[in-house]
């Protein structure tokens, strides 16, 4: 039998963050690793993109944060994390004392776990000598790129191996980059995320920022509180910026709001079932580059339809399951604060309308949401595919070195 895997991940970024997609995608491909008998560990920091992603860890909070200077051992299912307790939880504030104790148990780690492989996403200084220590080592380095935000090659000069989840991204950093990046797919594990029962009454937005389409849908949800107020939205407030941008927006739009009688908010949750059990459709019309959007394959294992825009691999990720926005390109610049017209605003407001109203039109939408969703989202499949392709890494990374 060959020998399982030592994998060591290693970013200040932890990934107990709730609040962020890429590292809840990493967090399940190393827990699928160490099912398929890898020996993983992650090393982090108390490191979030936002105060709402400590969602996991608020209950110890206060512990926690005693420990200030020290690492903290964190179990979540199969996966031990070891955490540097950080004075600050934003990354751009980590002290440079605090880098260096992280980076001291990184050699240490490094020493005794004695990794095949050593895996990251961010893109910083502390990355840039993580990758450059493993190197020197003789152990490979890979990266997840899971954005469209990196640029030039002295940062991955030390990196081996660049994954992805979509073709969309891997095709867009060749082209801009010349990245060879591998595309492994989505993983999302279908039973912490499959609600129990489903009204389908809500339009659901997760993540209200303006990158994500934010506009639009505020402008959509005031326009229907006026014409369709039995339409409701939800959104799920991930990084607590929901009001404050309802009353930007809607005194920009020349109709100072501080709230919306078709709008229910949702605070940040570890346990989203509750609103996959409401939502109807799923909206995602994002003005940036997204990848792979984990809330699509969520919402496409409970049968919820997405309507989204042509952003990256937003199409990729929905399939058959999506319903695609043909949105004008000056909409798709910062801050992506631009109101939206009124002849896009009536498309999309149409086809919510129909997704209410047309019965069959959106039975044959959820069957196409259940069948785009075991098409192209087996997490099996992808976390066996994943293990090959660090398993080839690691031989290729030991044929290199050998004299």
């Amino acid at each position: 039998m060959p020998i399982p895997l030592k994998v060591l991940w290693a970013s200040p970024n932890t990934l107990l963050d709730t609040a962020n997609g890429a590292a809840l995608m990493v967090k399940e491909c190393l827990k699928q690793l160490s099912q398929r008998g890898c020996n993983v560990m992650a090393l982090g920091a108390t490191v979030f993109v936002n105060a709402q992603g400590r969602a996991l860890l608020q209950n110890k909070w206060q512990e926690i944060i005693a420990q200030e200077g020290k690492f903290i051992r964190y179990r979540d299912g199969a996966l031990d994390h070891l955490l540097l307790v950080t004075r600050r939880t934003e990354r751009r504030l980590m002290l440079s004392y605090e880098e260096q104790r992280w980076f001291d148990q990184y050699c240490q780690l490094l020493h005794q776990f004695k990794p095949d492989i050593v895996l990251f996403f961010d893109n910083s200084l502390i990355t840039l000598v993580t990758a450059s220590e493993a190197r020197a080592q003789g152990i490979p380095v890979g990266v997840f790129l899971m954005h469209g935000k990196n640029r030039g090659s002295r940062w991955c000069r030390d990196v081996s191996l660049m994954i992805t989840d979509t073709r969309a991204t891997a095709e867009m950093y060749r082209e801009r980059e010349g990245y060879d990046l591998v595309p492994v797919g989505t993983f999302v594990d279908p039973l912490p995320v499959r609600a129990d029962h489903h009204q389908r009454s809500h339009i659901l937005f997760v993540n209200p920022i303006p990158q994500k389409g934010a506009m639009l849908v505020i402008q959509l949800a005031m326009a229907l509180e006026k014409s369709r107020p039995d339409i409701r939205f939800e959104i799920v407030d991930t990084r607590g910026t929901w009001q404050g941008l309802l009353t930007r927006v809607s005194r920009q739009l020349g109709s100072p709001r501080t709230q919306l009688d078709n709008v229910r908010v949702t605070a940040n949750t570890p346990d989203m079932k509750p609103s996959y059990g409401r939502a109807r459709v799923l909206l995602v019309p994002s003005l940036w580059w997204e990848s792979g959007p984990r809330v699509i394959v969520e919402s496409l294992v409970n049968g919820i339809p997405v309507i989204g825009s042509r952003s990256g691999g937003i199409g990729e990720v929905a399939g058959k399951g999506g319903l695609l926005l043909d949105l004008p390109g000056e909409y798709f610049a910062e801050p992506y604060l631009r109101p939206f017209g009124q002849r896009e605003l009536s498309s999309v407001k149409d086809l919510i309308i129909r997704v209410f109203d047309d019965q069959d039109f959106y039975a044959a939408l959820v069957a196409d949401a259940y069948a785009a969703h075991a098409e192209n989202h087996d997490i099996e499949r992808n976390a066996n595919y994943l293990l090959r392709v660090l398993e080839e890494a690691v031989a290729k990374n030991k044929e290199r070195d050998k004299p």
